[in-house]
């Protein structure tokens, strides 16, 4: 996965892999962590709330679209 592929972090909800593949699991939560943080920096404050406890940036892109 590589830095352009944080769009499809948003737009697809891609599972967590098994903690047997450790290489791949580190590169998904390293990909999530950066996909949530450039979501979170293009919301304004308020709205931060309504994505406060969502686990994935899918979700959270989910909970924007319903938002709006």
């Amino acid at each position: 996965m590589e830095n352009n592929g944080m769009k499809e972090f948003i737009d697809n909800d891609i599972p967590k892999p098994p903690t047997s593949y450790a290489q791949d699991l580190a590169e998904w939560k390293k990909c999530v962590a950066k996909a949530r943080r450039i979501i979170l920096k293009g919301v304004q404050d308020h709205i931060i709330l309504n994505l406060h406890g969502k686990e994935t940036p899918y979700t959270m892109s989910q909970a924007l679209t319903d938002l709006f």
